[in-house]
């Protein structure tokens, strides 16, 4: 577009009109501009708060884990044992163990939480992360039925015809952590996917 002012400037048309529509179109390209960076700044605030879900979103379990919804798999003792590795001594999930299960880093797992990875480095257990940090737990209870961890983390990896031939992990970096969730209990629970 500038070109085209630019050659027209060039051709002797500039004149009054062509210089007016000229400062309108910068305009016009400025405000695109400011929408864009507002569009992408609600954007990262929505990733962000489906990964820290607010108290009401966040219902407390017999398990003591907040999730956005309950599973039929969260008074089962065996179940909950399960995935007790991914908790420190005062009993919140911590993202650092969550990462090494899950064979990702803690830099990604930041981004999936919409946080830094300084701050998740410096409270791996905050309590504003235990939302979300359930929602992966209630997918390590896959382990349940696997082998071992390596085997989990094979099947995070394997893209899967319920899923539309995508992998686990893909839907879960797009941030449907509750939808991986419900289908890990369908699966524990023999329900149809």
């Amino acid at each position: 577009m500038r070109a085209t002012l630019t050659k027209a400037k060039h051709d002797g048309v500039e004149g009054e009109d062509l210089a007016s529509l000229r400062d309108m179109l910068l305009e016009e390209m400025r405000r695109v501009e400011r929408l864009t960076r507002r569009v992408e700044h609600i954007l990262r605030q929505g990733r962000s708060q489906r990964a820290r879900p607010d108290a009401k979103a966040g219902l407390e379990t017999g398990t003591g884990m907040a999730s956005a919804r309950s599973s039929p798999l969260d008074k089962i003792k065996s179940v909950i044992s399960a995935t007790k590795d991914l908790r420190l001594p005062n009993g919140n999930l911590s993202a650092e163990l969550v990462a090494k299960l899950y064979g990702i880093s803690l830099s990604q797992l930041a981004v999936w939480l919409g946080r830094t990875k300084q701050a998740l480095s410096k409270t791996p257990d905050a309590d504003s992360l235990q939302g979300a940090l359930g929602r992966f737990e209630r997918i390590a209870r896959l382990r349940l039925v696997t082998k071992n961890d390596a085997e989990f983390r094979k099947w995070l990896r394997m893209p899967n015809n319920t899923l539309g031939q995508r992998t686990p992990l893909e839907l879960m970096k797009a941030g449907l952590w509750q939808d991986m969730a419900d289908k890990v209990d369908d699966m524990l629970t023999g329900m149809p996917t």
